[in-house]
Parts: structure tokens; sequence; C-alpha cells
């Protein structure tokens, strides 16, 4: 979604309940292999603008579905994700937790499909994938560690 900061600061005192849905498949680059796709992601919650500091504080509800590649077997798996995010603009720096306009627009789009990816799991697992899995362990004895290392020859 996109807005201008003069039409959120216009709207903030009755009209600052957003509710949306957005499809953010066009983020999903070759960058992140485990992701599959994003389903069409459900967005509400509302914003407050600060005059004082020029400050517009988004504080959002993120509902979605995404797909993720099995760590062991590679087939695709649902991750269902519902998270609240908050998003602070403003064009002065505040701190480092509040991001800088640059004009007079403001897309959240990208700060939503962002905020997904940090809370995707790193790993998912397909039903019964680790119901077979077996890991084998290796363990070298100490002369195997001392004579197989390639630091060996400095300690003599």
């Amino acid at each position: 979604m996109k807005w201008t900061i003069h039409e959120l600061i216009k709207k903030e005192k009755n009209q600052n309940d957003l509710f949306f849905l957005l499809d953010l498949s066009r983020f999903i680059t070759e960058k992140q292999e485990d992701l599959v796709s994003v389903s069409e992601t459900e967005v509400s919650g509302y914003y407050d603008y600060y005059k004082d500091e020029d400050l517009i504080v988004f504080d959002l509800n993120i509902k979605t579905v995404i797909t993720m590649l099995c760590s062991l077997t590679l087939k695709e798996v649902n991750v269902s994700l519902d998270f609240n995010a908050v998003f602070n603009f403003s064009t002065v720096y505040i701190d480092d937790a509040t991001h800088l306009l640059d004009g007079i627009t403001i897309d959240i789009d990208q700060y939503i499909f962002s905020e997904i990816l940090i809370e995707k799991p790193m790993k998912v697992y397909a039903p019964k994938a680790l119901k077979n899995y077996k890991e084998d362990i290796f363990e070298a004895t100490e002369e195997e560690l001392t004579t197989n290392s390639p630091f060996a020859k400095l300690k003599k």
C-alpha cells in the first residue's frame, strides 16, 4: 500500500484504521532459496501521527501463509504466520528503529515483506520427513585428529 504523508496526516484523526490485502510474491527472488511462495497477505491495524516529532507509527497485525522447502526432502511445506509489527517513519532522523522518508510517499509493502522474512522459521520439515532420518555421526580418535590436522606440522 502506498500513501502520501499529507493523506495520512489528514485521515489520522478519524480514519486511521487499516485493513488491506497484499500480493507480496513480486518480492521473492532467487536469494530466498527456501522460500517458494507467499499467499495473499492480510494486514490490519492502525497508525498514529505525532506532529511534534514528525513521526508516523504503524501498528499492524500481519497474517499470511508462506510455502517453504523442507530441509531434508525439499518437499513444499505451508507455514502459517500471524504476528504484530510496528513501523516508524519520519522525515528526520530520530533513532535506528525509524525509517527515513525520501519524498512524500510511504510504500509499506517492502517493510511488511521484510518482517515476513524475519518471522519465517529457519528450517521446516515435511510431515514424516524425520521418521526415517538417521544421522551418521563420525567420531575420530585423538590420534586421527592430530595426524590429519592441517596444523599438525605447526605443532612440531
